[in-house]
């Protein structure tokens, strides 16, 4: 198999994906972020929070396990996806029955239906997985682009009808599990393989050390990104929480966009090179640089003018939204080159360390997020963020350990990008400041920050960031030939 044409195809159908979906996800929450308020986006956010929790649980981590491993039979496939379907029933009964408490020790009466409802994602999580995990393996990257655009399309439309009839914070609730059905179906037409009834103990032992691992790290990694929505839910209030989850969301999105497109390829990519050590790097080197390359003048633009953006956009509720979006920017800027971190560890069988540093940063985070609470979300979005910067050496050490990661080759590939995303950002608002008045003209303020913006890291860009250009320029020409150069 010629990793560079499977990698290079595998990015051009993830682009799409990505793109396309973040787009209509982008699309959406502006529509629903007007007809909705901060309150029912809080509830919901806390009903992802434990959905988010027990998902984690429902495959046993076997999908990435089948991802990981070298060979894998008829047995594997199988006992995964009996063990997955039966984990999420029972997760399930339990989170209907325990809907009521969750409720009450929350302070949050109406959350008891919205999480009873939203527990048949579990179900629908359980279906996709396997299925998912066998084309993600094949590179079957089209038909999962496919599958994710449909869905998300699917379900923001059906969302934004909910929410116009007048149904509140249920259509949020549809929105979630219509795109999870339609992913369902759109992925059992496009996959070939057909689930047997044969449950093998001897496979559940082989995946079982990948899967605990997966465990491990996706519960931490829980912990990483929802302990905090959890926090402020708990301790602030549902309206509170609907201003961070909404900020947050918007970063989400635009890390995905901009990121997260080479992450989805990379645990297949990295592992397939497990025992190339220096294919890997390469790749390693590769994929951070085009991600800096685009992702990071990206949050350097957005943070300039999210001031009046965000209440232009969204309208005038989410205003309280706008300094948490530029807070976290900084979160987005640092995830662009830490999203490969995990994939690469875990490709070449690292996973107690992926493990470790996964749970050293949730502990720090939490006790930051805790220590903040006196603050308000504002001290929260900062907590997140100062996290993520300190613990970064952490991580260098250990790729450096791991996989003879270069520190300071992988910092220059953070660094120049960088400069160019800042240097923009403050030349362009310090020229709009000075000539236009910003209240009343804010659509001339967002529309001129972002053209100054972009043209200024054009120009910077083309004399700092040849090398990353360079990079993305190789990926696009073995896409078109085939892999052969």
């Amino acid at each position: 198999m010629n990793i560079s044409r499977d990698a290079a195809s595998g990015m051009g159908w993830s682009i799409v994906e990505k793109w396309s979906t973040r787009v209509v996800s982008l699309v959406v929450l502006l529509v629903l972020g007007r007809l909705l308020t901060p309150d029912q986006f809080g509830l919901v956010a806390l009903g992802t929070v434990f959905m988010t929790f027990l998902n984690i649980f429902v495959d046993q981590g076997f999908g990435r396990a089948l991802v990981q491993r070298r060979t894998i039979t008829d047995a594997h496939t199988n006992t995964a996806f009996w063990i997955s379907l039966a984990g999420s029933i029972v997760l399930a009964a339990v989170l209907i029955v325990g809907a009521p408490l969750i409720s009450s020790v929350l302070g949050e009466p109406a959350l008891e239906p919205v999480v009873q409802v939203m527990s048949i994602g579990l179900v629908l999580y359980a279906l996709s997985s396997i299925p998912q995990a066998l084309l993600e393996r094949e590179f079957g990257f089209k038909s999962l682009a496919r599958r994710r655009v449909i869905a998300t399309l699917v379900g923001g439309v059906c969302a934004v009808i909910a929410a116009a009839v007048g149904l509140g914070v249920w259509s949020l609730v549809l929105q979630t599990l219509v795109t999870s059905a339609v992913g369902v179906v759109v992925l059992w037409t496009a996959s070939t393989w057909r689930p047997r009834f044969v449950i093998s103990l001897r496979a559940a032992r082989e995946l079982w050390p990948t899967g605990a691992s997966v465990i491990g790290i996706e519960f931490v990694g829980f912990l990483n990104g929802q302990s905090d929505k959890l926090i402020v839910g708990a301790a602030l209030d549902a309206t509170a929480l609907g201003y961070y989850f909404f900020a947050m969301r918007i970063i989400s999105i635009m890390i995905e966009l901009f990121s997260t497109v080479m992450s989805s390829i990379s645990l297949t990519t990295f592992s397939r090179l497990q025992d190339d050590r220096s294919a890997l790097q390469t790749w390693m080197y590769r994929l951070s640089a085009v991600s800096c390359l685009v992702a990071i003048p990206a949050f350097a633009v957005l943070a300039s003018v999210a001031q009046e953006a965000i209440p232009l956009v969204f309208g005038s509720q989410w205003a309280q939204s706008s300094i948490l979006v530029q807070i976290l920017c900084v979160l987005g800027a640092v995830n662009a080159i830490a999203v490969f971190d995990r994939s690469a560890l875990l490709a070449v069988g690292r996973n107690r360390l992926a493990f470790s540093l996964t749970l050293g940063q949730a502990l720090i985070g939490i006790v930051f997020v805790f220590a903040a609470l006196p603050f308000g979300v504002v001290g929260v979005a900062i907590a997140v963020a100062v996290r993520q910067i300190i613990w970064w050496p952490v991580r260098l050490i250990a790729l450096r350990v791991a996989l003879g990661i270069s520190p300071i080759r992988y910092l220059s590939i953070w660094l120049r990008p960088t400069v160019v995303g800042l240097v923009a950002a403050v030349i362009s608002y310090s020229l709009i400041t000075l000539v236009w008045d910003l209240s009343a003209l804010p659509i001339v303020y967002v529309l001129v920050g972002v053209l100054i913006s972009s043209a200024l890291i054009v120009a910077l860009g083309s004399l700092l960031l040849r090398s990353p250009f360079q990079e993305l320029m190789l990926l696009v020409r073995q896409r078109r030939s085939g892999g052969r150069k």
